[in-house]
């Protein structure tokens, strides 16, 4: 009797479950989608935003979005409403739409009306182009000079029975950061980002006052399109600029904050490989085989790689190929420190060098580390972007800078044995790249954020001899994807993948289209992932 009791329970309680999931499904999908230029991804945590936090309560959100590089107004809604990188759409001037491929990439407006004519949908913006020559199928369309035009409008069409998305863009904190800089000391930045906020709360208000909102399954996204700098200027790969909030609320996404760290890596994504000290001792590592290549003995380079310290002892190899048990040894390895690092390199007559970075690599942060090696010339160290140490070389042309062993290893050296720190170094990677030629301090600045640079328009693409992005998310494969063929296999049991940024612009497409229930077509070529479960509810689990 308990039994049929206790089970008649779960019976009744999976059909009140899936009573209430058909209800859900049955209710008319409807979206407002919120672009706001210029909110840094420190801004929400630090204003009084009473509004945002009613959207996050019921939302997929991350204040540590990835909008993009160059980190543009042009370009972010370029991203956000076609779903796919400035690689593809072609927007990569700012203020400025020129150089589009929307032709092959179309606004998710434009998609929306080409599966559902009926459906009402509204843009409201600041800057006209983004109605001219992106929601241009939009039914209504609308250009202001100031925010609280836009948000009058958008309030007005809320209130119409039969709309079913409404699009719009607020500007005012992008134009007080550009004046004042995008500082949270600067009063009048926080008052927009705050001002930002009412518009939020009330348009929310709008909707639930609708007379048809109990029988609607309404989504506000509110996204950043790009962020900025604490002076104001537009250097347009900083990751004050690219690094964003993007909140996700309603509708059928899992309602979460999103955390790389705490995600499976997925497909075709921005990962990070981390290498951890196993337990057993074991080395954990990727060796890539150099024998016959252009790796081998380089007399000109330039080595960078993304990387974020783990906790590490003494002076493991970062990257490098030579047998770091004496630094006299030919070859070279990028290696720790005390807190910072170097690079140690010799010749096959143990004349050796060892230039370090003045600045700290273990502070928790992600870094970019960048040498460049011209051995008749001069050897220069940079640290996220900045010249951090340098020496004069004396080396003879006809010098031979080959190590002996035939692999270059990340998180080990040329042995695959070295025990100083041991088993290996510990800390995650993210775009490892080898140029046989020496980057300009300039094109080191300008290209070190930007991702997929195989198709980019790279100044030195042809002297690329090993390009890792690392976004493997299974097996032991890891992809040279330099056009070389230099793949590397990755070694021992402690390694974890993982996303580097959980959410970005391009994932806000898909999200709406997914929302609005239209299915993504492969051959669209869209970028993003969407946040929805395939689990849409479980009782408990079965044993």
């Amino acid at each position: 009797m308990k039994q049929y009791i206790k089970y008649s329970g779960l019976v009744l309680a999976f059909l009140i479950v899936a009573g209430s999931l058909a209800k859900a499904q049955d209710k008319t999908r409807k979206i407002l989608v919120i672009g706001v230029d210029g909110i840094i991804n420190t801004a929400i945590d630090y204003a009084t935003t009473p509004g945002v936090d009613q959207l996050l309560v019921d939302a997929s959100y991350s204040m540590n979005g990835y909008s993009g590089v160059p980190a543009y107004s042009t370009t972010g809604w370029a991203t956000l409403l076609t779903g796919v990188g400035a690689q593809k759409h072609g927007v990569a001037t700012n203020k400025s739409f020129a150089g589009n491929k929307f032709e092959a990439y179309p606004s998710v407006i434009n998609r929306i009306k080409s599966v559902n004519k009926t459906a009402k949908v509204a843009s409201v913006v600041r800057n006209e182009g983004i109605n001219t020559l992106l929601n241009s199928n939009a039914d209504f369309k609308f250009q202001y000079g100031s925010d609280q035009g836009v948000y009058d409008k958008s309030a007005e069409l809320l209130k119409q029975a039969d709309i079913g998305a409404v699009f719009l863009q607020f500007s005012s904190p992008a134009e007080v950061g550009e004046a004042v800089g995008y500082q949270l000391r600067e009063a009048r930045y926080v008052l927009a980002i705050q001002q930002i906020d009412k518009y939020v709360e009330q348009l929310r208000a709008a909707i639930t006052s609708r007379a048809t909102y109990a029988s609607e399954n309404w989504a506000i996204f509110l996204v950043s399109t790009h962020g900025g700098t604490e002076s104001g200027a537009q250097l347009s790969n900083s990751v004050e600029e690219f690094n964003v909030p993007i909140i996700l609320s309603g509708g059928d996404m899992d309602k979460k904050e999103l955390i790389g760290t705490a995600i499976a890596a997925r497909e075709n994504n921005d990962n990070v490989l981390t290498f951890n000290h196993a337990q057993s001792g074991d080395k954990t590592y990727v060796r890539i085989p150099i024998a016959n290549t252009a790796l081998k003995g380089m007399n000109k380079f330039t080595i960078e790689l993304w990387v974020k310290s783990g906790v590490n002892s003494s002076d493991p190899s970062i990257i490098g190929d030579k047998d770091w048990d004496s630094g006299g040894n030919p070859g070279f390895t990028l290696c720790r420190s005390g807190s910072t690092w170097k690079i140690n390199i010799a010749n096959t007559k143990r004349e050796r060098y060892d230039i370090g970075s003045s600045k700290t690599l273990e502070d928790g942060n992600w870094h970019h580390m960048c040498v460049t090696f011209d051995k008749t010339k001069e050897c220069i160290v940079y640290q996220d972007g900045e010249k951090v140490g340098e020496s004069k070389l004396t080396y003879k042309a006809e010098d031979d800078m080959s190590s002996p062993f035939n692999y270059l290893c990340l998180a080990q050296e040329g042995t695959q044995t070295y025990s100083g720190g041991a088993p290996n170094w510990a800390g995650a990677m993210n775009e490892v790249r080898i140029w046989t030629d020496v980057l300009s301090p300039q094109t080191i600045k300008d290209y070190m954020y930007l991702r997929n640079i195989e198709t980019s328009n790279h100044p030195n693409r042809a002297s690329l001899n090993l390009y890792m992005k690392l976004d493997e998310t299974r097996g032991t494969v890891i992809q040279d994807l330099s056009g070389k063929g230099n793949h590397g296999e990755l070694i021992g049991p402690a390694t974890e993948r993982h996303p580097l940024y959980a959410i970005g612009l391009t994932d806000v497409a898909v999200n709406i289209l997914s929302h609005l229930g239209i299915r993504v077509d492969g051959t669209w070529g869209l970028e993003g992932n969407s946040l929805k479960s395939n689990v849409p509810f479980r009782l408990f689990k079965v044993k």
